[in-house]
């Protein structure tokens, strides 16, 4: 049902449908990517990720973008991520106003812009709005 994924991912298998249950499908080829190497634990991992949910993969939807085409091994999103993170404004980086709102025009476009792929945080609070409620009041009060 999912070969097509599963070849969009660089798997190559080939099916035996004489074979007995379990040893049907040989894998013929595998991803790389520098100096990673994707093997049998991957395809079974992407094999497990398509199938939970009766069919419907549970990674998909986690990104705004995602489809049954962008569903890829766990390992392979952690490689975007870290590679894709490392290419990102960091904390400290300096930015022009021009900068920060094309990256708040980006992020309003996100499923889950709160935090990036590794679970670190993209924004942070620089005000917080009950200390401001309270200095209201507490000026208005004096009045």
């Amino acid at each position: 049902m999912h070969m097509d994924t599963i070849r969009k991912n660089g798997f190559a298998l080939e099916e035996d449908p004489q074979a007995l249950t379990g040893q049907r499908f040989k894998l013929k080829a595998v991803p790389f990517s520098k100096n990673i190497t994707f093997g049998v634990e991957d395809v079974k991992d992407l094999i497990s990720s398509l199938s939970d949910s009766e069919g419907e993969c549970s990674i998909i939807s986690a990104y705004k973008m995602d489809s049954a085409d962008s569903v890829c091994p766990s390992r392979v999103r952690a490689m975007l991520a870290s590679r894709a993170c490392r290419s990102s404004v960091m904390i400290g980086d300096a930015l022009g106003r021009n900068e920060m709102q094309k990256i708040l025009g980006h992020l309003v476009g996100l499923k889950s812009p709160w935090n990036c792929p590794h679970g670190r945080p993209t924004m942070r609070h620089l005000v917080d709005l009950a200390t401001i409620r309270k200095t209201y009041n507490e000026n208005d009060a004096n009045c």
